[in-house]
C-alpha cells in the first residue's frame, strides 16, 4: 500500500465520492469523476487501471480515494490530474447517493453529462470585474464569450455569471474567479476559455456543444 503520509509535492491522494465516468463508451473510459470537498474534479485514469477498476463495479455515491500525479498546464494555467491507484473504501449506507436508475457500468460523456455532473448541487457561479478599467482590458470580451461558451455547452442553468465590483487585479486584466472554490485566472485569452468551461464544469474530452 502506497505511504500517502510522504508523497513528493507533485503528488495527490483524494478521498471523496465517485460520480461516475467520462469517455465515449461503458467499455472505453478515459476518466473518473470524483466528489471532493463540494467539487467535481475529473481525475484521468492510464489503462491498466481502467481495467481493474471496472472489476470494482463501483456505484454511483461510492467513497474511493485517488492517488497520484498533477500537474500544471502553465498555458491554460490548469491543474490536470492522473490516478496511478484507485482504492474503494466501504461508505456508510446513509452516505450513498439514491440513483434515480438503476446503476451503469459507466457514466458517458453525452448531451446529459452536464446535468449529471451538477445534479443535486449548488449553482455554480464566475465572478467576473464589471468596473471600467477591467472591461477596456478585454473584461466586456471576456464575458461575451462565457455568455456564449455557457450557451453551447448547455451550462447556462447550472452556471451563473455574476458581476461584481473590484477585485483588486486591474493589473492582470482580464481575470475570472471561478465558485466554489474561489480558482482565480488571470490574463485570460479568450481561446482559453472554453478549455476553462470544460475542466471546471463538464470534464470530458467530448463535452456537449451545438
Amino acid at each position: 500500500m502506497l505511504n500517502t503520509q510522504h508523497l513528493p509535492p507533485y503528488m495527490f491522494s483524494l478521498e471523496g465520492n465517485f460520480l461516475g465516468y467520462l469517455g465515449k463508451s461503458p467499455t472505453k473510459i478515459k476518466a473518473l469523476i470524483l466528489e471532493f470537498e463540494q467539487e467535481q474534479l475529473a481525475i484521468k485514469l492510464p489503462k491498466p487501471l481502467r481495467m481493474s477498476l471496472q472489476a470494482h463495479n463501483l456505484q454511483l455515491g461510492d467513497q474511493i480515494r485517488c492517488i497520484g500525479r498533477s500537474q500544471v498546464d502553465f498555458k491554460s494555467g490548469v491543474i490536470k490530474l492522473k490516478a496511478y491507484h484507485v482504492v474503494p473504501l466501504k461508505p456508510p449506507s446513509e452516505d450513498r447517493f439514491d440513483a434515480p436508475t438503476p446503476p451503469t457500468p459507466a457514466l458517458v460523456a453525452s448531451e446529459a453529462a452536464p446535468a449529471a455532473v451538477f445534479a443535486g448541487k449548488k449553482r455554480a457561479k464566475i465572478l467576473v470585474c464589471r468596473k471600467s478599467g477591467c472591461q477596456k482590458r478585454g473584461g466586456g470580451r471576456l464575458i461575451s464569450t462565457l455568455e456564449t461558451l455557457l450557451q453551447e455547452y448547455q451550462l447556462q442553468d447550472h452556471v451563473e455569471i455574476q458581476y461584481t465590483g473590484c477585485q483588486k487585479r486591474c493589473s492582470k486584466a482580464p481575470t475570472l474567479t471561478i465558485m466554489p472554490g474561489k480558482h482565480r485566472y488571470d490574463r485570460l485569452a479568450s481561446q482559453n476559455i472554453s478549455h476553462l468551461i470544460e475542466q471546471h464544469f463538464c470534464p470530458s474530452e467530448r463535452c456537449s456543444s451545438n
